[in-house]
């Protein structure tokens, strides 16, 4: 698709966002000049939150069968998730941290271990997430329940002021959450304009040059960064999800190739770079900061492609046989309930 690479290398750069802050953090800075650090990350898990919307839009585009998908998308994400909380369990690993708080270990029981595996809501859960950043996977879930509901919405209606719409009454209701912690709610807001840049990419032609795209990146971070947090994102995800579209794709085969690298491995990233930074950062504090960020980059680098090709992807081929066979099992059904019907 003609607009993948520019995909790509927007979800590496929310990726990346996501691991300086930690790192940041991690080595106990809480701000640069007029922006807070714990945003920075955040920034990014919005980006993710608008390309999850998108990406799952076509995914549904070339195969609108509901079980389908929920089959895929449970293979794609709870398999190396819940290895992820294996691990942090058995190693006593502290992945739970907090801005403040970075590395903390949490001691869940036996319920809340079965709530954070599920994903379920955030409100249903007593304790901090076994792996702080976790939070966003609630969400995500959340989101694939109502997904398959826009889609088919979306194809009936294919115009971006029905949606836009919606996503005004969702930002009005969201409002009313304002004091609240993290809520998905608040969240929806954040995932509807990944359907907009959905429609958008089926009625607009690009008209921007691809190199501006960074630009225009760096321009959305700064401008957001110093009065941001969860509950001021409505903006900057409606224009990031109206903007995509406008870019021309990039053509530089370096480019190409880190992104789509960094793109490949990014869920892998996401989950395992809180190993890599306890690896450097925390067992290593002791050692110059040199030695601890390089003990940081090489797990950074080897865990989410030891994750990819060991868990990821294996499991990804998995759903979608599984997917395949359940979608023939439904189409002989469907072709057996028809011959069964009386003839008029």
């Amino acid at each position: 698709m003609r607009d993948m690479p520019n995909l790509d290398f927007v979800r590496s750069i929310a990726v990346i966002s996501v691991v300086v802050e930690h790192t940041l953090l991690a080595l106990g800075i809480q701000q640069i000049g007029p922006f807070p650090i714990q945003y920075l990350g955040v920034l990014g898990v919005l980006v993710f939150f608008v390309l999850t919307s998108l990406v799952l839009m076509w995914s549904l585009e070339r195969k609108p069968h509901t079980l389908d998908f929920y089959i895929r998308r449970w293979f794609r994400i709870y398999p190396l998730a819940l290895v992820v909380i294996a691990v942090a369990l058995l190693t006593h690993a502290p992945t739970a941290g907090t801005p403040t708080d970075f590395f903390m270990w949490v001691h869940p029981n036996l319920k809340e271990l079965v709530i954070q595996g599920s994903l379920l809501p955030l409100s249903a859960r007593t304790s901090p997430d076994i792996l702080g950043v976790m939070w966003t996977l609630t969400y995500e879930v959340q989101m694939y329940i109502l997904l398959p509901v826009v889609f088919f919405f979306v194809r009936r209606n294919f115009s971006l002021w029905p949606m836009f719409l919606i996503w005004w009454l969702t930002v009005l209701n969201a409002r009313t959450y304002r004091t609240d912690g993290h809520n998905f709610a608040v969240a929806l807001t954040y995932f509807l304009p990944g359907v907009m840049a959905y429609i958008a990419f089926g009625r607009w032609k690009p008209k921007l040059p691809a190199w501006t795209l960074p630009v225009f990146l760096l321009f959305m971070w700064l401008a957001f960064l110093p009065h941001f947090d969860f509950h001021h994102g409505w903006w900057f995800c409606l224009i990031l999800g109206l903007s995509l579209p406008l870019f021309h794709s990039f053509k530089a085969p370096v480019i190409l190739a880190c992104s789509r690298q960094i793109a490949r491995y990014s869920y892998g990233i996401y989950l395992t770079h809180p190993f890599a930074l306890i690896i450097g950062l925390y067992l290593l504090r002791s050692h110059s900061m040199a030695v601890r960020l390089f003990a940081e980059l090489v797990p950074l680098i080897v865990l989410p492609i030891f994750a990819y090709h060991l868990i990821e992807h294996p499991m990804i081929r998995l759903g979608s046989r599984l997917a395949a066979k359940a979608e023939r099992k439904y189409e002989q059904a469907e072709i057996t309930r028809f011959r069964e019907l009386p003839v008029p």
